[in-house]
């Protein structure tokens, strides 16, 4: 067991993508708004209920007070508990089969271009849908969401992503396939270390609700 079973135990998941930007007003009464540059890491808020049995979830216990505020760990939602699909899965056309005929030709700035030229079947109308995750294959550690409709092409499709893509350090781009929908992985350290108690009879219970924070590593970027 890992922080992987908080998520998938969640009885709320709060998602946080705030952009890095000041705001002022001017004497004349206009807002001013200064963005900053930044790999806009996702940060998570993760309710938790009270409802696991501490007998059988000793060894979580032991993994969240190994993991503390200093260990990465890998996340997903929905992938793990198909409960929680609907909020990652995917909308676009393409079928399992068509997404893994599907290869990256390049990604800078805030589109990744994709070549479709090989993708075999039924023509989708949408690549991908406003909302869909898109991240590039299994090495490559940052998730995406796509800002726009996009429409199907059987050459190559240029899908627009919420945050400007970051280059990830010995990664190359060109060729690699791609994950979309509930395949999406977030690499996460814990933001808070929550205390546990036990509560009669053999119930696990935290005194409050768990923060974790996107990894974005210094040599990517």
């Amino acid at each position: 067991m890992s922080l992987q079973t908080i998520i998938d135990n969640a009885t709320f998941i709060t998602i946080k993508r705030k952009k890095l930007a000041s705001q002022s007003v001017s004497r004349s009464g206009r807002v001013l708004t200064a963005e900053v540059a930044s790999a806009e890491p996702y940060r998570f808020v993760i309710g938790m209920h009270q409802g696991l049995a501490y007998s059988s979830n000793r060894d979580l216990v032991e993994t969240l007070d190994n993991l503390d505020v200093t260990v990465e760990s890998t996340i997903d939602i929905g992938g793990t508990n198909s409960g929680l699909n609907y909020i990652t899965a995917y909308k676009g056309g393409m079928d399992t089969s068509q997404v893994n005929q599907v290869t990256v030709t390049s990604a800078t700035g805030l589109n990744i271009v994709l070549n479709t030229s090989s993708v075999s079947g039924t023509t989708p109308a949408n690549a991908f849908k406003k909302g869909d995750y898109i991240q590039l294959d299994n090495n490559y550690r940052y998730p995406y969401t796509v800002t726009a409709d996009v429409a199907w092409n059987a050459s190559s499709v240029t899908v627009p992503i919420h945050r400007a893509f970051i280059p990830q350090d010995s990664y190359t781009v060109s060729g690699k396939g791609i994950n979309v929908g509930v395949d999406a992985e977030w690499h996460v350290k814990m933001v808070n270390k929550l205390n546990y108690t036990i509560v009669p009879h053999d119930r696990l219970a935290f005194d409050g609700d768990f923060e974790v924070v996107e990894i974005i590593r210094k040599e990517d970027g």
